[in-house]
């Protein structure tokens, strides 16, 4: 536990930690509100290219007031913001594709501050701190800088949520309701170059858009309430830069680099994990679903076999009708002895009462989907029972209440059998 708390505590001591991890907060939390409406508005790209396109802002502000926050901090936004304008009217005044403008644009601009710092012959500009960053390089006034921009950028996402979040899920609703898209489009553009000049210190242009990015992917395949979403953003973006920073201190690895593997690392887990998205719960559902549908038409089948059957007969004809291999069938059988479905009567295999209940509930979505889909022309006649046999599985008892109420509760399917009624 010592070792643990002295861990924790030890980078404390020094003061040019704790400023780092001031400035690492707020990268994270910036980042991670500002990151989720580019996300949300498939404009990533615009991100990555206004990362790059401050670095001549940066340097004409160098040039006209020296190395001051200010200077650089308005040089940067300056940039920014005309680097977006000139996007969207290269868009909108040719017929090149706002990615190809992007593309052109954020290159020239980055050409042009590579220029223009190769022409400081007196001065010389670290161009690998401006690039990957250095958080345990934060000065006072960067943090001061850092800080007056994240508390803007919070009072902005709360005062203008609404506006925010119209225009970035339905625009036609925000241009009727009186809210001009083009205003807000603009207004985030300056919060997204406000924010990169804050991550600039931290971990440099190169890296400043993972931090955009990264956090709020991870947050988007966790929930899809916008409200949760910018929590989550900001969580994931302080735990990337705080834990990072650990990283970077106590492994002496580059604090940039540091905190963006480490925010790839929560979106890794998210991916693989997510309760909705994630591929490894996706993997083990699909074979959960599976499952329960092999478990479900061998129900079915036992259920048209009233007298029952020998295991053996029973197992073969299964595997025939089902093209399923006798070993699936043998443990599938198993399983459902266990869940008390099927039972041994007369030295023969039948459904159980609550089998036959499960077998009833199966005939009656079966039979209800396709009187549905003939009602509906979904499909040719002919293919009625093939998509039926999909759908029976899936078809929750709320929806097949609703298809019956909407066909008038049928009494027979179009092949002229009986639909059983819903039972309690």
């Amino acid at each position: 536990m010592d070792i643990i708390t002295t861990y924790i505590t030890e980078p404390f001591q020094y003061e040019f930690i704790q400023r780092a991890l001031v400035a690492s907060l707020m990268v994270g939390v910036s980042c991670g509100l500002i990151g989720t409406y580019i996300m949300l508005r498939r404009l990533s790209l615009i991100g990555d290219a206004l990362a790059h396109a401050v670095l001549p802002g940066v340097v004409i502000g160098f040039m006209v007031a020296g190395k001051s926050a200010l200077s650089l901090f308005i040089g940067a936004l300056v940039a920014g913001i005309l680097t977006s304008i000139l996007i969207s009217f290269v868009e909108r005044n040719s017929k090149i594709k706002e990615d190809t403008s992007i593309g052109i644009i954020f290159t020239g601009a980055f050409a042009l501050g590579i220029l223009l710092v190769s022409q400081l012959k007196q001065v010389h500009i670290d161009l690998s701190s401006y690039l990957f960053g250095d958080v345990l390089g934060v000065s006072d006034s960067d943090l001061i800088l850092s800080s007056i921009i994240t508390v803007i950028i919070i009072i902005s996402v709360v005062l203008f949520y609404k506006q925010l979040l119209v225009t970035s899920f339905d625009p036609t609703m925000a241009h009727i309701i009186g809210i001009s898209t083009a205003v807000v489009h603009y207004f985030l553009m300056t919060l997204l170059s406000m924010s990169i000049v804050a991550g600039l210190q931290s971990v440099g242009v190169i890296l400043i858009i993972a931090m955009l990015i990264t956090p709020p992917a991870t947050a988007f395949l966790l929930t899809d309430k916008l409200k949760r979403l910018l929590l989550l953003s900001c969580f994931f973006g302080v735990m990337s830069s705080v834990i990072g920073l650990y990283l970077s201190y106590h492994l002496n690895f580059a604090s940039g680099a540091s905190i963006v593997l480490v925010s790839v690392f929560f979106f890794s887990m998210a991916f693989l994990f997510s309760p909705k998205e994630g591929i490894v719960i996706k993997s083990l559902r699909r074979r959960k679903n599976s499952k329960m549908n092999l478990i479900e038409d061998i129900i079915k089948q036992i259920n048209k076999n009233k007298a029952g059957e020998e295991r053996t007969n029973l197992i073969d004809s299964l595997s025939d009708k089902l093209g399923i291999s006798r070993n699936k069938i043998n443990h599938a059988l198993n399983s459902i002895i266990k869940m008390d479905l099927v039972g041994l009567t007369n030295g023969n295999y039948s459904l159980t009462k609550k089998g036959e209940k499960v077998a009833e509930r199966l005939v009656r979505s079966h039979r209800l989907w396709e009187t549905y889909i003939t009602e509906k022309n979904i499909v040719n006649i002919e293919d009625i029972h093939q998509d039926a046999e999909k759908y029976e599985h899936i078809l929750s008892d709320d929806l097949l209440a609703e298809i019956d109420e909407e066909l008038g509760h049928p009494d027979k399917d179009p092949h002229g059998s009986p639909i059983p009624k819903k039972t309690n």
